[in-house]
């Protein structure tokens, strides 16, 4: 969620409450696995900005394949200064279960978080947590140095960390200076290497998700916020101004407790969850109709009607219905966003169109929230030569023609 990578808490009674939301994302299918280059389709646009962006093409050098399981080791932290409260620690492989099957549902099986705590008690950090400068914006220097302490203190008290491929660093509740919670990417430029003590040798680490006392304010979804960094996928919220500008509750990148925060499809294409040939590309002039199956449900139909627009920028329609991680949708029918490639994380890389004949917002619901588009209605873009029409709806399909003159 934050810019940076962030540690998350531990509350003695609460703990087991959130942390029932962050331990244990789960086991996936076999799917072929992503080259960097991503997409070969002509909607398939490069990013401009070297890291997190909305750019096919990811450098799996820095970021993590998102295909296939991933071994996650859960490291609990305390504080000279903020110890840790007994606690079921235990427990939280089952507590914590909600991430895992969020992360499967949004990736139709093809991501698994196997979340393991290897040590069941704190581990002490060296030095106390008002010393760690926690702030929005740190240094990734400052940020690397606490990962290192916090697996260093692991392996020094018998934790093999050689079996994973990243981390959780869940810090206690009693330490009110971690606040909030942002995601470690490497720099292959400056490797992080850590003593593992139980096998005497040096282990490198790639990624490692720091929570802080957020989680218990955003709950287990923010490990699957946090861990798709990992993926190379930007943040969707603005870092100013009105923090849900660009895309409301539609995606978990940008509202973590939005009320339909399923990946958008552009996202699940560039994670290699939605192949190319569950995308209807439109890069030259032409029209095309396209049944679109709602982006919460499996299958192999198409997922997303795409109309290039630019070196970096396109439109993108996709069905969105209220069923599994988008139950409480505050709309359905089809989502209209603009993608732009060059834009940098927190800046809106995708931006929702509003629909000036949308239902006003009710309950919990904003007004972006009940942005989508429904038969009979269209979207024209003159600028570009686009128009996206929608031509019919049912349960679980919406049924678009998107034109290019």
């Amino acid at each position: 969620m934050d810019r940076s990578v962030r540690p998350r808490t531990s509350l003695p009674a609460a703990l087991a409450l959130v942390m029932a939301a962050l331990l244990a994302l789960l086991v996936i299918p076999a799917h072929p696995a992503r080259a960097d280059d991503g997409s070969g389709s002509a909607c398939a646009l490069q990013g401009t900005t070297g890291y997190l962006d909305e750019g096919q093409r990811t450098d799996y050098t820095r970021f993590q394949n998102p295909i296939g399981t991933k071994h996650v080791g859960v490291v609990y932290v305390d504080f000279p200064d903020a110890t840790g409260t007994a606690l079921p620690l235990t427990s939280y492989d089952d507590t914590l279960k909600g991430a895992a099957d969020w992360m499967r549902n949004a990736s139709y099986g093809r991501t698994a978080l196997d979340i393991r705590a290897p040590y069941a008690a704190w581990v002490r950090m060296p030095k106390n947590s008002t010393d760690y400068n926690w702030a929005r914006g740190f240094s990734w220097t400052t940020h690397q140095a606490y990962v290192k302490d916090a697996l260093t203190a692991a392996a020094a008290a018998g934790v093999d960390l050689s079996p994973y491929d990243m981390f959780y660093v869940v810090p206690t509740a009693t330490a009110t200076a971690i606040g909030h919670t942002p995601t470690f990417v490497q720099d292959p430029a400056v490797p992080t290497w850590v003593w593992n003590a139980p096998t005497g040798s040096w282990v490198l680490v790639h990624w490692a998700v720091t929570f802080g006392q957020d989680m218990w304010h955003w709950g287990y979804k923010v490990a699957d916020h946090e861990t798709a960094h990992t993926f190379g996928l930007p943040d969707l919220y603005a870092y100013s101004g009105d923090q849900h500008r660009y895309v409301g509750g539609w995606d978990l990148m940008g509202r973590i407790s939005g009320p339909a925060p399923q990946y958008f499809a552009w996202e699940a294409w560039k994670l290699g969850w939605i192949t190319d040939g569950q995308v209807s590309c439109l890069a030259t002039a032409n029209s095309y109709a396209t049944t679109l199956t709602g982006l919460e449900y499996g299958g192999t139909g198409y997922r997303l009607a795409v109309v290039r627009t630019g070196a970096t920028t396109a439109y993108v329609a996709e069905s969105r219905k209220a069923a599994y991680d988008d139950a409480g949708a505050c709309a359905t029918g089809v989502v209209i966003y603009k993608v732009d490639t060059s834009v940098t994380t927190g800046n809106g890389p995708i931006q929702v169109v509003g629909n000036p004949g949308a239902a006003a917002p009710t309950g919990t619901c904003t007004a972006l929230d009940m942005q989508t588009w429904r038969p009979g209605q269209w979207f024209q873009d003159d600028t570009a030569r686009v128009r996206i029409y929608v031509n019919g709806s049912d349960a679980s399909t919406d049924t678009v023609w998107t034109y290019k003159w």
